[in-house]
């Protein structure tokens, strides 16, 4: 019965609302990620709110007058002095809410001076080996997929109740064939105890498969969208001393 309900919880779809969509600021070395949302009449009108929206999020209104362009997803603002911002989309969201009334946020990098490079990010709903999948329906939680996780958590459930249930049915019809003399219902207690040991073997191998799937999806399987930072930063930069000269590299994680 578990089965066809396993299968439908197997597929996630692009079109799933992404989990950075619930916002929060990440700070890294050279740059910040924030989510920035804005309602609009169409898509258009509300991305291009959301891209304005960048200035406030950033506390940077000078007073001075500023110019907001958008090159596909790279954002450039900038005043009549020098450049004051310089940020891109990472990656888009939109919700539909009430007839003419649109949602968009946008997954937005900026710099944290204009001069320094981005770092490397990223929106995958691809997520690295974990110990996880050896718990039922853990891994499946963890990326997102709710549904699913429960499924492998009550099929594991219901899988281990069969297993002591028919196994205290066993016991039971085995205990009462040295109960009484008559050959007649030894027979029919010896054999209901070997049906319930054929079930509860059952039960034992479907609750194997079962773990066995739920290590196997909790590996492979994909989750919903995330944001994965790549941390990792190499600089190759000039030293001098008294003693000697030359460049030295760095990588920070």
């Amino acid at each position: 019965m578990l089965l066809p309900l396993f299968a439908t919880g197997q597929y996630t779809s692009s079109k799933e609302r992404p989990s950075w969509v619930s916002g929060g600021l990440t700070d890294l070395q050279n740059s910040y990620i924030d989510v920035v949302s804005a309602t609009g009449y169409s898509e258009d009108n509300a991305r291009d709110k959301a891209v304005r929206m960048v200035l406030e999020r950033r506390s940077l209104t000078t007073g001075q007058r500023v110019n907001v362009n958008v090159s596909g997803k790279n954002i450039i603002i900038d005043g009549n002095d020098a450049l004051t911002v310089k940020a891109r989309i990472i990656d888009e969201y939109i919700e539909w809410i009430n007839p003419g009334e649109y949602r968009i946020s946008l997954l937005v990098q900026t710099a944290k001076n204009p001069e320094y490079a981005y770092e490397n990010i990223s929106v995958t709903n691809r997520y690295p080996f974990s110990a996880r999948v050896f718990v039922p329906g853990m891994a499946q939680i963890y990326k997102g997929n709710t549904t699913k996780g429960a499924l492998f958590i009550a099929g594991e459930v219901a899988a281990i109740g069969g297993i002591v249930a028919f196994e205290c049915l066993r016991s039971s019809y085995t205990s009462k064939i040295n109960s009484t003399h008559d050959t007649a219902a030894r027979k029919d207690y010896i054999s209901k105890a070997d049906n319930m040991k054929n079930i509860r073997n059952g039960f034992i191998v479907g609750a194997a498969a079962i773990y066995i799937w739920n290590i196997i999806d909790g590996a492979v399987a994909k989750g919903k969208l995330h944001v994965v930072a790549d941390r990792a930063q190499m600089q190759v930069v000039p030293y001098a001393s008294a003693q000697s000269g030359g460049v030295m590299m760095s990588i920070t994680f």
